[in-house]
């Protein structure tokens, strides 16, 4: 099964430079002191778990549908750990802006998901 990684990274990067702008938006508006590096680079560590994720995916694919289920659910705790362990090393740099960083965490991990499903559920139906 082929699984667009192309396809996958562009849309991925897409969105999440879109939420990245929506809280640069924010964080200019209401929170002028967390405007700044953060939230791209939160953005950019957010793009490379996902590409890493969707090359770790497209092994187990190529090994057969079975493994392929098992190796999402894999590949989806992986991303969690690493996520929640970049937000804790975010947290300790910069405690003056935990609730504006882990608010960037959410919108972006939402956003991330919400794409991942769209995009594997249309994968999936064909």
């Amino acid at each position: 099964m082929e699984l667009g990684i192309r396809k996958y990274t562009i849309g991925i990067f897409i969105c999440l430079a879109i939420v990245c702008a929506l809280a640069m938006g924010a964080a200019y508006l209401w929170y002028p002191e967390a405007f700044g590096w953060k939230v791209p680079v939160l953005a950019l560590v957010f793009f490379a778990v996902s590409v890493l994720g969707i090359l770790m995916l497209d092994r187990y694919s190529k090994k057969g549908d079975r493994t392929l289920v098992s190796g999402y659910m894999a590949v989806k705790g992986v991303r969690m750990v690493i996520l929640v362990g970049v937000l804790l090393v975010f947290l300790l740099i910069d405690r003056h802006s935990v609730k504006w960083i882990a608010a960037a965490f959410v919108l972006f991990y939402i956003a991330m998901l919400v794409f991942d499903t769209f995009y594997f559920s249309k994968k999936f139906k064909k």
